[in-house]
């Protein structure tokens, strides 16, 4: 079987065009999303896909799987309890890294074990789910400085009409601030309570190619859509928190699984701040 590179030999795969020439941080701060392409070379998204397809088939069941068949609509993830560090550590690709710092306008650190996630076609009789928009938020409730968060979708696969994109509501990250620094819609929006509000741009579904990355403010309103075809969608969550170049070095190992820490290498550990060594 396929073996994905280690993380020290990502930086050397063939490449598509330069991040620093993709990047429109103007368009990421108006629209509060933003899309990057060639995050990753052919053979590292070929590994990926490997691995997910290992872990993730049609018919995975619990305890490894968190919602299967009808209850997620053939959407199936990793639950956080276990753990792929050679997926999870993709969250630290130097393409990815300096992707999310050149948006951020900073240094970055990786909140917590990323999970990948593979939606297959509905099955039968879970066509059609309803919609369910909302914010990932970074802390339940909302703390200062959650609005700097930044998530991210990494694919391995290309996302086609149908295929169950990720949707967003663009410029909704503003709308957001908004409510949450007004007493009486505040609470409305900490419950996710978007059905019922007025103002949210309409949605957009992110077909994207194969191996690039979706970024999104933390306060971006978004969803799931079904996928109606044939071809699974294969994708990595991962979650980005400024980091500071004099901020303290606190050890952050509890927020990973232990499996991933033992695979990091110095770098990964400084991404996610954990000491060295």
């Amino acid at each position: 079987m396929y073996t994905i590179p280690t993380l020290a030999s990502l930086s050397y795969g063939s490449h598509g065009k330069s991040i620093a020439d993709q990047i429109d941080r103007d368009q990421f701060e108006r629209e509060g999303y933003f899309i990057v392409n060639d995050i990753l070379a052919k053979d590292e998204i070929n590994g990926a896909v490997a691995l997910i397809d290992q872990l993730l088939p049609p018919d995975a069941q619990p305890p490894y799987v968190c919602g299967t068949g009808a209850e997620m609509n053939g959407r199936k993830a990793l639950r956080g309890e276990h753990c792929e560090p050679r997926l999870s550590n993709l969250a630290g690709h130097p393409r990815l890294v300096e992707a999310a710092e050149m948006l951020m306008g900073s240094g970055v650190r990786i909140c917590h074990t990323s999970c990948p996630v593979v939606t297959y076609k509905s099955p039968p009789g879970a066509e059609q789910f309803g919609t369910s928009d909302h914010v990932d938020w970074p802390h339940t409730p909302p703390e200062p400085g959650d609005e700097t968060y930044v998530n991210c979708v990494l694919h391995f696969s290309t996302v086609e009409p149908g295929g169950g994109a990720f949707i967003v509501r663009p410029g909704s990250h503003r709308f957001v601030q908004e409510c949450l620094d007004d007493p009486e819609l505040r609470e409305q929006v900490v419950a996710q309570g978007f059905k019922e509000m007025d103002g949210l741009q309409e949605r957009r579904a992110m077909c994207v190619p194969a191996g690039s990355a979706v970024f999104s403010h933390a306060f971006m309103v978004h969803d799931r859509s079904e996928n109606v075809l044939e071809a699974p969608r294969r994708v990595l969550f991962a979650h980005f928190a400024r980091r500071e170049t004099d901020e303290p070095v606190e050890d952050r190992s509890s927020a990973f699984h232990p499996d991933q820490v033992r695979s990091m290498d110095d770098r990964m550990k400084r991404l996610c701040g954990i000491p060295e060594g």
